[in-house]
């Protein structure tokens, strides 16, 4: 039987250096804080344990991750495991999470020293999924790209695979055992079950199933460079935009086509990324606001924004730009109200208006204010 390796808590800085613990090595013990006490990985001996890593930082995807991991808590009852969250963004976020959040899972605070569990993990920065046997065992290990959350389909798909081929056949071990449940009850909570077919009285054995997700190959050019995609067909091209290629400047809001902060160009037009799906962009020309600086200088626009202060928080501030380039090029900024009229889409929480007005006039060729 496999044996913890050394603890890591607040003595970490001067544990001796181990091994990151890879698929088939010991997991690191370690003893961290949350809010009904302290935890210690090597208590739920006997039982698998899911961790889940989240990295400092926040942005609008990390609820829709909780939301899932939530889900995936409810479900782990019949594989007798338990998820742990792992929080690395200090402790008035993690509070606000715990008090706001409805988490159904503890949430350890990772914070003394930052973030040494995760360095003991090798997952420091990233958010990352590990799976550990009752026997202290790593069973599976995922760490999902920088600053990209775990996608549902993702997880979906790779816990698919760490079922054995023949889970009820006589050769399977009390641990596969146990990790085949838990993989299943996580496949389960990644993917939701489809809504039951209605019946009919022209149809009294009810409808067809729903037909599974298509899985659809694409390219997509995106600020001059092709991107081979493979992607669920139902994907938009904000998802795509973020978290299948990696330009996170495109924000997601409202999600709802409301607010304006997905704004993209296709072929020179505005539109919202959130309402169009990826294969709708296929064979068109996408510019993000990655893409407008040209050769280390700045787009006019981008510049006036900065001239003006025409931005607070700045969450809104990359839709924006983009919807100003093409407001511009469309001729609609010959005068103020012109301008508010056609950038009435971009919503700013802050109510920068009056700056972001100002910056269009300037880079429209008006005065500056």
């Amino acid at each position: 039987m496999a044996s913890f390796l050394p603890c890591a808590s607040g003595d970490f800085a001067e544990a001796p250096a181990a091994p990151v613990p890879e698929v088939g090595m010991a997991a690191p013990d370690f003893l961290l804080p949350a809010a009904d006490g302290p935890i210690r990985l090597s208590d739920f001996r006997g039982q698998p344990v899911i961790l889940v890593f989240s990295p400092p930082g926040w942005d609008p995807a990390e609820a829709a991750q909780l939301a899932l991991f939530n889900d995936t808590a409810a479900r782990l009852a019949p594989a007798r495991a338990r998820l742990l969250g792992v929080s690395l963004d200090g402790p008035w976020c993690s509070l606000d999470l715990e008090n706001e959040g409805g988490l159904r899972f503890p949430l350890l605070r990772d914070f003394d020293p930052a973030g040494g569990v995760a360095h003991r993990f090798g997952v420091y920065g990233s958010r990352a999924v590990v799976v550990i046997d009752g026997d202290g065992v790593v069973q599976w290990k995922h760490v999902f790209p920088a600053g990209l959350p775990a996608r549902p389909e993702v997880l979906a798909a790779v816990f698919a695979d760490l079922a054995p081929p023949d889970p009820i056949g006589p050769s399977l071990t009390r641990r596969q055992f146990l990790i085949t449940a838990l993989v299943a009850s996580l496949a389960a909570a990644a993917w939701p079950a489809p809504a039951p077919a209605e019946t009919s009285a022209a149809s009294p054995q009810g409808s067809a199933p729903p037909r599974p997700p298509q899985v659809l190959d694409l390219t997509l050019q995106v600020n001059g460079v092709d991107h081979a995609l493979k992607v669920d067909s139902r994907v938009t091209l904000l998802d795509a935009l973020r978290e299948y290629i990696g330009l996170t400047g495109t924000k997601k809001g409202c999600d709802q086509g409301t607010c304006g902060a997905c704004t993209v160009l296709a072929d020179g037009r505005r539109i919202k990324s959130c309402l169009t799906l990826a294969a709708m962009a296929e064979g068109r020309r996408i510019t993000t606001i990655e893409g407008l600086a040209r050769e280390g200088k700045l787009h006019p626009v981008q510049a006036a924004f900065i001239d003006h202060d025409a931005f607070q928080c700045g969450y809104c501030t990359p839709g924006q730009i983009m919807a100003a380039v093409a407001l511009i090029d469309e001729g609609h900024a010959g005068s103020d109200d012109e301008i508010r009229e056609w950038m009435s889409g971009n919503l700013c929480r802050c109510g920068a208006y009056p700056n972001i007005v100002a910056a269009i006039r300037q880079a429209a060729g008006g005065k500056k204010a």
